[in-house]
């Protein structure tokens, strides 16, 4: 039996070792906090990628005492779950240990979200429309990877399983996304459905300005260039990625 992930210090200061290139200094993109509050910071994402979801009431009780802009943790949740995305896709990491972090990122956004709405701050984000085809009834993958758009900024609106072409013509009349993700786990999905809806939707590409991405175990970056996808991704991190390098015009097949 596998010793549980992260079960001590040792094991995530090792981890952030290898990444270390990737790990954002808080002293820096938080220039003049003070030096607690800069540790706090570090404290709070630290927890979130090691999945402790009992140490976060009090980690997000010492920062919400000092007044932080719930903005700022949002953010921190951002750095969080890049920094799981990426020990995810270098396999270092299961996917029970997303969800620890995923439950740690839903006690906090539960926390703040009244406070971002007291304030009447403005969160207004970008739309991506998500869900799995029809006949298709697999929904951890396309979670993982609404889990990780939220994390980099976006408002995912997930259709769930079994998904209509109707139902995603529908959300993106209602939701006017930037992006429709489509999700495959069977070669018989991918084959007919995801192919069927991606012949569906695209007529309706140019009135309401959205692309496609896909992917899935039974979709290749070929078969989704293929069928007429505009993007692609094996995994949470390169639908990310994905989506990242088609708004800034930089995709490349």
């Amino acid at each position: 039996m596998r010793r549980p992930f992260l079960s001590t210090l040792e094991d995530y200061e090792n981890l952030k070792h290898k990444h270390d290139e990737k790990t954002i200094s808080y002293e820096t993109k938080f220039y003049g906090d003070t030096f607690e509050l800069i540790k706090s910071y570090e404290q709070l994402r630290d927890t979130i990628i090691k999945g402790e979801s009992h140490l976060i009431q009090d980690i997000l009780s010492q920062l919400l005492e000092a007044d932080i802009d719930p903005l700022r943790i949002l953010d921190i949740i951002t750095d969080a779950m890049n920094t799981t995305g990426q020990l995810f896709s270098a396999r270092e990491i299961f996917i029970a240990d997303v969800w620890m972090a995923a439950r740690c990122v839903e006690i906090i956004k539960s926390a703040i979200e009244p406070l971002i709405n007291s304030r009447g701050i403005d969160k207004d984000k970008e739309i991506i429309v998500l869900g799995t085809v029809a006949g298709d009834v697999h929904s951890i993958g396309p979670k993982i990877v609404e889990l990780f758009l939220e994390g980099a900024g976006y408002e995912v609106i997930n259709l769930g399983v079994d998904t209509s072409t109707e139902r995603f013509i529908e959300a993106i009349k209602q939701h006017k996304p930037v992006f429709v993700g489509l999700s495959a786990w069977l070669d018989t999905t991918a084959n007919i459905s995801l192919k069927q809806t991606i012949q569906a939707l695209s007529p309706l590409r140019e009135q309401y300005q959205f692309r496609i991405i896909v992917g899935g175990p039974s979709v290749t970056r070929k078969f989704a260039k293929k069928i007429g996808a505009d993007g692609y991704g094996n995994n949470a991190e390169e639908a990310v990625q994905a989506v990242t390098q088609l708004k800034e015009g930089k995709y490349n097949w």
